[in-house]
């Protein structure tokens, strides 16, 4: 039978150098008075004993190594949930993204003062964005505004001729939702197929935005986005700008009952 692997040993925890530090000089003042050693000559040597070994533990501590100050991009987790519309981007510590957010973590500037960092991103990409976060590891977390995306969905559908009304649809709570949507009321005259076709592409070749044309359980008409899609759209677009070190998703460790989450 193969022999069980022995616990790690800290320099303080359980039978690491502390505790061996601690039981060398209760072992030595316990012989020494068990055999009448006593005075100031015996006292003496135990506790020049004992200093050494205290600054043997500490410097065998202070080479122990540091935990790492900036986390690199993370690989997808077994049983982690990909938050829909949330990015995780790592500027160079020596661009100006890198240089704001590093003061952001430091104290000397407010989390508000950084939002151009989105809202720089929002006009080269063309999709709302907002500054969440700062990450200890001196990342923005930032989040599509969906009520800003959402409003501008419903303008550009309320502008086509077969659309009478177009109104937001209160997402569930929970977790943010994969689909972001508002739901269409036509008119009589209007060309379903028209319409979706019409919607569907995209206001520029650069575009981002792809709303699909569908129908819900209900029967009702829906122009929704795939957030999911767009989050993704989005990593591979910031990942090409020049002062962007990592783009990822923002992943949370699957709670119990998570499946049950919209």
């Amino acid at each position: 039978m193969k022999a069980s692997r022995p616990a790690a040993r800290t320099a303080w925890g359980d039978g690491g150098v502390g505790e061996g530090i601690c039981n060398d000089i209760r072992h030595g003042i316990g012989h020494d008075m068990g055999n009448g050693k006593g005075g100031n000559r015996g006292r003496a040597r135990w506790v020049l004993r004992a200093v050494h070994l205290v600054l043997g533990a500490l410097i065998l501590a202070s080479q122990a190594p540091a935990p790492a100050f900036s986390s690199p991009p993370r690989s997808g987790a077994a049983g982690a949930l990909v938050v829909a519309g949330d990015l995780i981007v790592k500027f160079h510590d020596t661009s100006d993204g890198g240089a704001t957010l590093a003061s952001v973590l430091g104290g000397t500037r407010t989390l508000a003062s950084a939002e151009p960092l989105a809202t720089r991103l929002s006009e080269a990409l063309g999709v709302p964005l907002k500054l969440v976060q700062v990450t200890s590891g001196r990342e923005a977390l930032l989040a599509i505004d969906r009520d800003a995306l959402q409003r501008s969905l419903a303008q550009r559908a309320a502008r086509e001729p077969g659309v009478a009304r177009a109104v937001a649809v209160v997402p569930a709570a929970g977790l943010p939702s994969n689909a972001l949507s508002v739901r269409l009321e036509l008119t009589p005259q209007a060309a379903p197929q028209g319409l979706a076709a019409k919607l569907a592409t995209p206001l520029t070749s650069s575009s981002l935005l792809q709303p699909r044309l569908h129908t819900d359980a209900s029967g009702a008409t829906l122009l929704s986005y795939d957030m999911t899609a767009l989050t993704r759209a989005l990593l591979e677009r910031i990942k090409q700008q020049a002062d962007v070190e990592y783009a990822q998703a923002n992943r949370l460790l699957k709670p119990t009952g998570a499946d049950k989450l919209r």
